[in-house]
């Protein structure tokens, strides 16, 4: 408990020397100035041991990104066009109930510009939605995920045809039967380059591609893939390499 300045007036003297001493902070110096920074020993409780000690309290900001100045006049419509494939989607998803950027369709058939779907939003997240670019891409060109092999020895092949697929991850290691991951889904296709160094999982559903192709991912990943490199691992997500411990 801490009495007010007044209080502690009218304590007589013999008390005041008894009476316990609160320090509001442990010291008034800077961390810079302590003797103990000075000398380079660190290895503090809850402080990082290679560069010491360093002041919590900080006045800083975080970084705001430049925004658009605010225009008060009506917003902008503007459209985007997609394949007249996109117009499947029906009004079940253009006009549906409780939107925060309504959107507007057009169904233009010619011959100049030929079978296409323009969708309108002020939102260019709404007229650019997933959605819209999913359903055409499942129709047209699918989805496809490349898996890169890495590391001497590391290959993977069919074996005598597709779609006996086969994985080696390492000279002299064990050859793996993925074959029940080739056929187990019959929308989707597995490609092995002529080096063995890539595999594609091509199909039409992106969920059920990314499924198959995470599976084969985990299958020729080994456990020291972090130390060794050697490998499987989807393109540009290369495995963050470790430090090898020292004895």
């Amino acid at each position: 408990m801490r009495w007010p300045a007044f209080a502690i007036s009218f304590v007589p003297a013999t008390a005041r020397q008894l009476w316990p001493r609160v320090k509001p902070f442990s010291t008034m110096k800077k961390i810079s100035e302590l003797p103990s920074v000075q000398k380079k020993q660190v290895g503090h409780f809850g402080v990082e041991w290679v560069i010491g000690r360093r002041p919590t309290e900080i006045n800083a900001r975080d970084v705001e990104l430049p925004k658009e100045p605010y225009n008060p006049r009506p917003y902008l419509m503007e459209f985007r066009k997609y394949p007249g494939i996109a117009s499947g989607l029906g009004a079940e998803y253009f006009y549906r109930d409780d939107q925060r950027s309504p959107l507007t369709y057009y169904h233009l058939r010619s011959p100049k510009s030929g079978d296409t779907v323009l969708v309108g939003a002020t939102d260019p997240r709404a007229r650019e939605a997933r959605t819209i670019d999913n359903y055409v891409k499942e129709r047209t060109r699918g989805f496809a995920v490349q898996i890169i092999l890495e590391g001497r020895g590391v290959k993977a092949y069919f074996e005598p045809k597709a779609p006996f697929l086969k994985a080696r991850l390492g000279v002299g290691a064990k050859v793996k039967d993925l074959t029940q991951y080739c056929i187990r889904d019959p929308d989707v296709q597995v490609h092995v380059g002529k080096k063995g160094d890539l595999v594609v999982v091509h199909g039409t559903n992106k969920a059920r591609v990314g499924t198959l192709a995470f599976r084969l991912l985990k299958k020729m990943q080994p456990l020291l893939q972090p130390y060794t490199s050697k490998g499987a691992h989807v393109a540009f997500h290369p495995v963050k390499k470790k430090a090898m411990r020292k004895k």
